[in-house]
């Protein structure tokens, strides 16, 4: 293997080390603690093609159902059942570790929507922005503009050294979701500051960094 090689190799494993490592613990946030943020190496992109899932919970889908709202996906993207749950199922199209230590991007096919007697809110591309403690933003566009969507937690968010993944996640509706909601049906079936999907998603790292070394693989 060639030493620009052998080096690069270093780097990214150096710097998914270090990502990995400085998410703040709890007492360290406590105390007020901020990790630097060395610029390692350029934004390391995320090998894509896998599936994610956005899974209405109970609560969810009973507000839905009682408000006579209508869950719907945005094509590619498809309604499915998954782990019990009505999920919209789409594909990760991109995603990327910033190396600099700000936090790590994604973007999915779709979209979801949902509809009541010929009304219809489309929410398309979302992408999501978890910072380095692995709390979360997803946004999405409606109507021609990007709106946060949801935040979620570190719950469920989880990095290492060969995958970046969310399983279970709690994604809680903003007051933006919930007036962009309330702007279509008159109300939002699910009030602000609660759980309206669970996300579940995986990036392979390992495999994205195969590809960096190897772009011709």
């Amino acid at each position: 293997m060639k030493k620009s090689t052998l080096r690069l190799a270093a780097l990214v494993t150096g710097s998914l080390a270090v990502l990995a490592a400085v998410v703040p613990s709890a007492s360290a946030q406590q105390s007020g603690f901020v990790p630097t943020r060395p610029s390692v190496l350029p934004p390391l992109q995320l090998k894509a093609g896998e599936p994610y899932f956005f899974c209405l919970t109970d609560g969810a889908q009973k507000a839905l159902s009682k408000a006579r709202i209508t869950f719907d996906a945005v094509a590619p993207n498809t309604v499915v059942t998954y782990k019990g749950h009505k999920c919209m199922r789409g594909t990760l199209k991109s995603g990327q570790i910033n190396t600099d230590l700000t936090g790590l991007a994604g973007e999915g096919t779709g979209g979801f929507a949902f509809q009541r007697n010929g009304k219809r809110a489309e929410f398309t591309t979302p992408r999501v922005s978890l910072r380095p403690d692995m709390t979360g933003t997803w946004t999405a566009e409606y109507q021609g503009r990007r709106i946060a969507m949801f935040s979620s937690t570190r719950v469920g968010a989880k990095l290492s050294l060969t995958k970046v993944s969310a399983e279970d996640l709690p994604m809680t509706l903003t007051p933006e979701g919930a007036k962009t909601l309330a702007a279509t049906f008159g109300t939002t079936p699910v009030p602000a500051g609660q759980t309206f999907f669970e996300g579940n998603a995986s990036f392979d790292v390992v495999k994205s960094a195969t590809g960096l070394l190897n772009p011709h693989a």
